[in-house]
C-alpha cells in the first residue's frame, strides 16, 4: 500500500523542482493559506543554499522551459485522474482511431469547452480546450 502524501511535502517537492513557482498559484492548486506556502518555500530554499535562485538561474530556468515546453500528454487540467493512469484515454483513442477521426476528436472537445465556458466552468473550460488544442498540434506536426 502507498502512502500518503501530505500537502506540505507535495508543496515542498514543488519548490524543489520550481524554485519560482508562483506561491499564490501553489496555494490556490492545493487549497491551502498561501502563508503556509511561503513558509514551506522559505525552507526548501534556506535548506538549498540559503538563498533564492539568481536572476541567470531563473532566465535560465524560464528560457528552457518555453524552448521546451510539455507535452500535452504531461499535463492535465482539472486533477491528476489522467495522467495518473498507465495509458491515458486519449492514447487509446488515437490508437483505435484513423489520424483525421482522432483529430476531429480533438477538435470536437475543444468546440465543447469552449462552447459552454461561459455557462459552466468559466476558465477551467477555457483551458481545458487549449489543453486540446495542444494536443491536436501536436498530432498535427
Amino acid at each position: 500500500m502507498r502512502k500518503k502524501i501530505s500537502k506540505s511535502e507535495k508543496i515542498r517537492r514543488v519548490f524543489q523542482q520550481n524554485p519560482i513557482a508562483v506561491p499564490k498559484e501553489v496555494a490556490t492548486k492545493f487549497k491551502v493559506d498561501v502563508a503556509l506556502v511561503y513558509q514551506i518555500r522559505k525552507q526548501v530554499v534556506d535548506k538549498r543554499n540559503g538563498e533564492p535562485p539568481t536572476k541567470k538561474k531563473v532566465l535560465d530556468y524560464v528560457a528552457h522551459a518555453v524552448s521546451h515546453p510539455p507535452s500535452a500528454n504531461q499535463q492535465q487540467v482539472g486533477g491528476s485522474h489522467y495522467k495518473s493512469m498507465p495509458i491515458q484515454p486519449w492514447e487509446a483513442m488515437q490508437a483505435w482511431m484513423t489520424p483525421d477521426e482522432f483529430k476531429g476528436f480533438l477538435k470536437g472537445n475543444a468546440i465543447k469547452y469552449l462552447a459552454r465556458c461561459n455557462a459552466k466552468g468559466g476558465l477551467e473550460d477555457v483551458k481545458k480546450a487549449h489543453h486540446y488544442t495542444a494536443k491536436l498540434i501536436e498530432v498535427s506536426k
